[in-house]
C-alpha cells in the first residue's frame, strides 16, 4: 500500500509538470504568434478617412471581459435593416471597409467592431483565432442595451476568424447568418496552422499543448464545433467557402465539409469552385482586385530584388497607388449575401 501510494504520489506530480511545461509552451507559441494587430494608416487598406465624405458612422465602446472594445455603426439612409459585421484576423474592422462599403450601398447599416488586441480596441494581444467566439456575444449584449439601434431585422455576416464566430452563434436577435471562410474548430485549424509538413507525433503534441492552455484560460467552450451549432439551429444559415483556401483547408478543417453532419435544412452552403475566387481572402475580393494585387505585389517582388530594402520596395509599390482597386469586394458574392438576406428576415421582435 505504502509503494502504491508513492508511485500515485508521482505519476500525479509528473502529470501536473506535463500540464504546466504544457501550458507554458503553448502560452509562448499564442503569445508570439498572436499579438497585438494595430491600423495603419496609409497602408494598403482602405481608412475611414478615405471615405468619411461619403459615410457617417457613430462610435461607441464595450465591454469584453477586462478590455473596451471600439464599436462603430455605420448608417445607410433610414432603412430597417442592420449588418452586424464580424471581421478576421486583421488591424480592425477597417481592413474589411470594401464589404462594409458594399452592404452600405445596399441599404444595409452595419455595426461592427474591432475585436481584441485589434484596431482602436483595447488588449496586449487576443487568445487565438476563437477571439471572436468570445467577443461577439458581448457586442450582442450592447446591441440589445441599445435597443438594436431601432432596426428591425439584424443579420449576421463574419469571415476568417469571424466566420467560425458566427456560426457558432444562435441568438434570437439575428434574422439570418453568413458565414465565409470560417473553421469548423479553433484547435484543428490552429494544428493545420502550426504543424503543417511536420510528423503525426509533433501534431498530436502541439494539439495536446493547445487543448490544456486554452481549456485553463477559457473552460469548455475552448473548441466548440460550429457543427454542433448549427445541426440545431433555427436561424436560416448560408455557409461559403472557396474550394482552394490556403488557410482554412476546404477538406476536414471548414465548417463547409461538415455538411454532412449538420443535416439541418435552414443552413445551406456554397462553394466557390471557380478562379480566381477560391482562395481564404480572394472569395471576398473582385476580379479586378485580385488582378491588381498581383500586380503591385509583382512590382514589389522585383523592387525587393533590385535594391533589397523593404521599405524603398513598398514605396515603389504604392506609387500610383488605386486604395479602392486594391481592396474592392466582391460584388457578386455580396448579390448572393444580400439576395439571402432579404429572402430570410423576420419581424425583428427578439
Amino acid at each position: 500500500m505504502h509503494y502504491f501510494l508513492i508511485a500515485a504520489s508521482a505519476l500525479l506530480v509528473l502529470a501536473g509538470v506535463t500540464v504546466l511545461v504544457f501550458y507554458v509552451f503553448a502560452t509562448v507559441l499564442l503569445k508570439k504568434n498572436f499579438r497585438r494587430m494595430d491600423f495603419e494608416a496609409n497602408t494598403e487598406s482602405i481608412s475611414y478617412e478615405d471615405i468619411k465624405d461619403r459615410f457617417s458612422r457613430e462610435e461607441f465602446t464595450f465591454k469584453s471581459k477586462k478590455n473596451a472594445l471600439s464599436a462603430y455603426l455605420y448608417r445607410a439612409g433610414s432603412g430597417d435593416d442592420l449588418v452586424v459585421y464580424v471581421h478576421g484576423m486583421c488591424p480592425g474592422h477597417q481592413a474589411y471597409l470594401s464589404d462594409i462599403i458594399s452592404l452600405l450601398q445596399r441599404g444595409f447599416s452595419v455595426f461592427t467592431y474591432d475585436f481584441t488586441g485589434t484596431g482602436s480596441s483595447e488588449g496586449d494581444g487576443y487568445c487565438g483565432i476563437n477571439q471572436q467566439f468570445f467577443d461577439l456575444p458581448c457586442a450582442v449584449e450592447f446591441l440589445r442595451s441599445k435597443d438594436r439601434f431601432g432596426f428591425k431585422d439584424v443579420f449576421l455576416y463574419g469571415h476568417s476568424m469571424g466566420g467560425y464566430a458566427v456560426a457558432c452563434c444562435r441568438d434570437s436577435i439575428f434574422s439570418s447568418v453568413v458565414s465565409i471562410s470560417g473553421f469548423d474548430s479553433p484547435v484543428k485549424e490552429l494544428v493545420s496552422a502550426f504543424a503543417t509538413g511536420k510528423s503525426k507525433f509533433f501534431k498530436l503534441l502541439a494539439e495536446l499543448m493547445i487543448r490544456v492552455k486554452y481549456f485553463i484560460d477559457q473552460g469548455p467552450v475552448y473548441d466548440l464545433k460550429a457543427h454542433e451549432v448549427l445541426k440545431d439551429t433555427d436561424i436560416y444559415t448560408l455557409v461559403i467557402h472557396g474550394s482552394e483556401d490556403e488557410l482554412v483547408p476546404f477538406e476536414d478543417i471548414s465548417v463547409i465539409s461538415k455538411k454532412d453532419l449538420i443535416n439541418n435544412q435552414k443552413v445551406e452552403y456554397l462553394a466557390l469552385t471557380e478562379p480566381p475566387h477560391t482562395g481564404h481572402n480572394s472569395v471576398i475580393a473582385s476580379d479586378e482586385c485580385i488582378k491588381y494585387q498581383k500586380e503591385k505585389m509583382e512590382i514589389f517582388n522585383n523592387a525587393l530584388k533590385e535594391y533589397n530594402d523593404r521599405q524603398k520596395a513598398r514605396e515603389i509599390m504604392l506609387s500610383d497607388f488605386d486604395v479602392f482597386k486594391f481592396n474592392a469586394a466582391n460584388e457578386d458574392l455580396m448579390d448572393t449575401v444580400d439576395k439571402f438576406f432579404r429572402t430570410h428576415r423576420k419581424s425583428g421582435d427578439a
